[in-house]
C-alpha cells in the first residue's frame, strides 16, 4: 500500500511528537516519498517532490512573514507531501500567516508538541519505504514474466487482460484510438479509471483503461499497468501494425523539428493524413513524462482545435496542429493554449511550449522552433506549465548567445537598484512585479497569484515602484521593465553554465 502524509503520522516514532495537523488536511492523503529532516528556509529547491519534511521551529521563528508564506509556497510549487514543524520555547505556535498560506495552498503542516530524534524518525519510515519499493519491484518483475508467456504462446490483448486482471484485481478494457473496445475482462466501475497510452513503433496505437476497487495500491497498479502496455503495444505490432496515416502523422511531427526539412516530403505527409497543406498550423513541443497515461486526454482535445499529428518519446513529444481557416486561426490558437493550460494543471512535471500559429504548413518549423525554445529554457518564464511561445519571443531573441552582454545592461539598467537590496526583500519585489506584468497589471489576479491581500499587494507594488522610477503602468517604461525581469531568468541560467 501507499504510504501517506496521514500513515506517516501515525507511525509509532512520530506519534511521539503527538502530531497536530494545523493546516492542510485535505493533502493528508498524499504519498509519501521519502522523509526527509532540515532547518534550511531554502530547502525547497533540493527536494524532489513527495518528501514529508521535518523541521524544527527555530529558523521558522525568526523569520519575517514574507519568508514564512515564502517557505510554504515554495514547498507546496516543489510538491512536498508535508511539513511537521517542532514547537517549543523559541516558537510556541506555528505562526497564523503561514498557515493560511499552506491552507490554500493544501500542503499539510503539521505541529510536533514533543521532541523526537528526527534521526530515529527518517531511518525508520524511510527503510519501510524501501520495503515497499522493492515489494512493487518483485510484483513488477513477476507481471512482466507472465505477460511475455502469453505473448511467447501466441496470446493477444484479451489473454494479456485477463494476467493483469488476476494479478491487480482491477478490470481492464483496451480501445483503439477510434474508441473501438479491443479487449474487456470484468466490469466497468463507477469511479474514476486509471488510463494508460499503448504506442506501437512510436504511434499511439491504443488506450489500457484500468478500474481499481476500493483500496487498491495505485502505485503498483502504475507498475502493472507500464508493463501491461509494453506487452499490449507488442501484441498489437502483430495484430493491428500502424496504418499509413498514423505512420504518416508522426513523421511529420518529427520532420516539423527540422528547419532544413523537405518541403516536398512535407506536402506528401499531410496529403497522406488528410489535412491541407495550406491551412494555417502550429507547432507544440512537449516535455516529460509521456509515455503511458502522461498525455491522457491530449488527443482529444487537439482535435476540438483542428487536425494533431503527434510523435513520442519517452520523455517529450512534438505535435503539429494544423487548423481550418486562416481568419479565426489566431483566436483559435489562443483558445488552444488556455485549454492546455487547464489540462496541464492535472498533469505531472509536463512543460508545454505553444509555437506561433503560421500561414501554411511549410512554415510550421518557425513554429516549432519557437516552442521548442520555450521549452528548452523555461525556468526563465516563471513557474507555469504551458508557455506561450509567442509572448516570450522577446525574451528568447535578447537572450541569445550574442546578445546576452546588451541583455545584461538592460536588466541592470532597469532593475540594478531592486537587484542590490536584501535577499529576502528583493525576491518579494521582483516576483510581484513579474507577476503584476504577467497578468496585465490586473491587480486583483496579482494578488490572487501570490496569494496575497490586495492591501499587501498595493504595499509591495508601491516599495517596487519606489525602486524603479516610479508606477510604469500605462507607459512605454513598461515593455522594457518587463522584459528586464524575464531576463534575469536567462542570465541566470547562463551564468550556470557559464556563457556570458
Amino acid at each position: 500500500m501507499s504510504v501517506t502524509v496521514a500513515a506517516v503520522l501515525a507511525h509509532p516514532t512520530l506519534r511521539a511528537a503527538r502530531p497536530v495537523v494545523r493546516a492542510g488536511s485535505r493533502g493528508l492523503e498524499a504519498r509519501v516519498r521519502w522523509v526527509h529532516s532540515s532547518e534550511v528556509l531554502e530547502i525547497a529547491s533540493l527536494l524532489r517532490g513527495g518528501e514529508l519534511l521535518l523541521t524544527g521551529g527555530d529558523m521558522l521563528s525568526s523569520a519575517p512573514e514574507s519568508e514564512q508564506r515564502r517557505y510554504v509556497r515554495e514547498l507546496a510549487a516543489r510538491q512536498v507531501a508535508g511539513v511537521a514543524i517542532e514547537t517549543g520555547p523559541r516558537m510556541r505556535a506555528l505562526p497564523a500567516p503561514m498557515l493560511a498560506e499552506a491552507d490554500a495552498l493544501g500542503l499539510p503542516v503539521v505541529e510536533l508538541r514533543a521532541v523526537v530524534p528526527f534521526v530515529g524518525v527518517t531511518e525508520a519510515v524511510n527503510a519501510e519505504l524501501v520495503n515497499d519499493s522493492v515489494t512493487r519491484l518483485r510484483h513488477s518483475g513477476e507481471l512482466a514474466h507472465a505477460l511475455s508467456g502469453v505473448l511467447s504462446d501466441g496470446g493477444g490483448v484479451q489473454a494479456l487482460l485477463e494476467v493483469l486482471v488476476a494479478r491487480t484485481g482491477a478490470s481492464a478494457a483496451v480501445f483503439d484510438t477510434s474508441g473501438r473496445l479491443l479487449g474487456q475482462v470484468g466490469e466497468s466501475l463507477d469511479h474514476v479509471a486509471t488510463t494508460y497510452r499503448v504506442m506501437v513503433r512510436g504511434v499511439h496505437a491504443a488506450t489500457l483503461t484500468c478500474h481499481p476497487p476500493p483500496g487498491t495500491d495505485l502505485e503498483l497498479l502504475a507498475g502493472a499497468g507500464e508493463r501491461a502496455c509494453e506487452a499490449i503495444g507488442l501484441a498489437l505490432l502483430k495484430s493491428r501494425p500502424p496504418s499509413p496515416r498514423d505512420l504518416a502523422a508522426a513523421e511529420l511531427a518529427r520532420l516539423a523539428t527540422q528547419p532544413d526539412h523537405q518541403g516536398e516530403r512535407l506536402l506528401r505527409l499531410a496529403e497522406v493524413i488528410g489535412i491541407s497543406a495550406s491551412d494555417p498550423a502550429l507547432g507544440i513541443a512537449i516535455h516529460g513524462p509521456t509515455s503511458s497515461s502522461g498525455l491522457h486526454g491530449l488527443d482529444a482535445l487537439l482535435r476540438r482545435y483542428g487536425h494533431p499529428a503527434l510523435a513520442l518519446a519517452d520523455s517529450d513529444a512534438r505535435v503539429v496542429v494544423s487548423m481550418e481557416g486562416r481568419r479565426q486561426a489566431s483566436r483559435t490558437r489562443a483558445e488552444l493554449v488556455e485549454a492546455l493550460g487547464g489540462w496541464a494543471r492535472e498533469r505531472d512535471d509536463l512543460v508545454i511550449g505553444v509555437g506561433p500559429v503560421v500561414p501554411e504548413l511549410a512554415a510550421v518549423a518557425t513554429s516549432m522552433s519557437c516552442a521548442l525554445g520555450s521549452v528548452d529554457l523555461r525556468a526563465a518564464y516563471g513557474r507555469s506549465v504551458v508557455v506561450d511561445a509567442a509572448a516570450v519571443m522577446g525574451v528568447d531573441l535578447l537572450g541569445a548567445a550574442d546578445l546576452l552582454p546588451r541583455a545584461e545592461q538592460l536588466v541592470l539598467g532597469q532593475l540594478g537598484m531592486l537587484l542590490a537590496l536584501g535577499g529576502t526583500e528583493r525576491e518579494v519585489l521582483l516576483e510581484t512585479l513579474e507577476t503584476y506584468f504577467d497578468t496585465g497589471c490586473h491587480k486583483t489576479r496579482t494578488a490572487e497569484a501570490l496569494h496575497v491581500q490586495r492591501q499587501s499587494l498595493y504595499a509591495r507594488l508601491e516599495r517596487a515602484f519606489t525602486w524603479v522610477g516610479g508606477d510604469p503602468t500605462g507607459t512605454p517604461r513598461a515593455l522594457s521593465l518587463h522584459l528586464a525581469l524575464k531576463l534575469r531568468h536567462r542570465l541566470r541560467l547562463a551564468a550556470g553554465t557559464g556563457s556570458r
